[in-house]
């Protein structure tokens, strides 16, 4: 009994083994495959009047956009200024390479921590990083600089070594203005090397160009509020339109109530007409029941007991079934008992 309760549980224990490995590879494997999704989306080298950090300062930042519909956490991921050859590390796992060259080189390579909610991006949304070489200052300062006026590169790395994204940071790129995807969140990578033709710049002249960090580069567009707009820029028609839907609605209202009221005071009417209509009936001759004589009513009650209880054989006909020991012939109730002399 000891040793099939024993294997039992052993089966239990490796069930519970495989499926808890089948759900954290699942996880691991849908996490890691959304941490790949991300993508650079809008950088600014030359930051004097826009967005300002947590302390108020105009820094260099840029933007990384997560295209998915789940919450993607980006700790342990690594954003370098120039490409890392993974190439020739050995044995060393690619993880403990780059922590390794984020620590010995923090003017390239910045790791980002764990543990800030920060660095967590919501599905469909931005998240923007300082490039100001002050770590101190948060999990979303890294450790380099963007400078302007020169070439400069952004490379996204995942824990385990893949590139997931690159970014080309062109040199002429004015004061004030970001280097911006076209569309967010599409990737413009070509065997791994940047696309420009997905980019463009951006001096926040019109909606089309308006600088965006934290928000999406392309408005999006409601088709019927653009109709709107185009056909009644001043609003007056769907306030007019607005305000008659409001009115025939009380209208059509007002008339069903009314139409509800007349029809119950029509039946309250009839309802009220009925007893006077009642009291209109002749009076007849026949007396109630009882007016009867005392007679009658015992005649009627003896004939029904006679049916009830006596018609028991043929029909038509009354069987009385006569018992001679009766209380009416019993002795001991007529005659009083003598009492004991002793």
């Amino acid at each position: 009994m000891a040793t099939f309760l024993f294997n039992t549980r052993l089966t239990m224990n490796r069930k519970g083994i495989i499926i808890t490995i089948f759900v954290a590879v699942f996880t691991l494997s849908s996490f890691a495959q959304g941490r790949k999704d991300l993508r650079f989306n809008e950088v600014m080298t030359q930051n004097d009047s826009n967005l300002v950090d947590q302390y108020g300062q105009h820094q260099p930042w840029f933007e990384i956009f997560n295209p998915t519909y789940g919450t993607v956490g980006m700790e342990q991921m690594f954003i370098a200024n120039r490409r890392i050859d993974l190439s020739n590390i050995g044995d060393q796992k690619p993880k403990d390479f780059l922590n390794d060259f984020a620590v010995k080189h923090p003017d390239v390579c910045y790791e980002i921590p764990r543990g800030d909610k920060d660095t967590k991006v919501a599905p469909r949304s931005h998240v923007v990083f300082f490039a100001d070489g002050n770590t101190a200052a948060g999990s979303l300062h890294i450790s380099f600089k963007l400078q302007a006026g020169r070439e400069d590169s952004l490379f996204l790395y995942d824990v385990n070594g893949d590139l997931v994204d690159v970014l080309a940071v062109p040199a002429n790129l004015p004061a004030n203005c970001t280097y911006a995807l076209i569309e967010d969140g599409i990737s413009c990578l070509s065997n791994g090397n940047f696309a420009p033709k997905f980019w463009t710049v951006r001096n926040g002249a019109n909606d089309d160009s308006a600088i965006t960090p934290g928000k999406f580069n392309k408005r999006v567009v409601n088709e019927n509020i653009e109709k709107f707009h185009k056909h009644d820029s001043t609003g007056g028609i769907i306030t007019v339109t607005a305000m008659g839907i409001v009115f025939s609605a009380l209208l059509l209202l007002f008339i069903l109530f009314y139409l509800f009221g007349l029809a119950n005071k029509a039946t309250q009417k009839e309802t009220n007409e009925m007893p006077a209509a009642l009291a209109d009936i002749p009076a007849t001759d026949a007396k109630p029941a009882g007016d009867q004589p005392d007679e009658a009513i015992a005649a009627i009650c003896l004939a029904l007991y006679q049916h009830l209880n006596a018609h028991d054989s043929e029909s038509g006909i009354l069987t009385f079934n006569r018992d001679d020991q009766t209380a009416w012939s019993s002795k001991a109730n007529l005659m009083r008992q003598l009492p004991i002399r002793k």
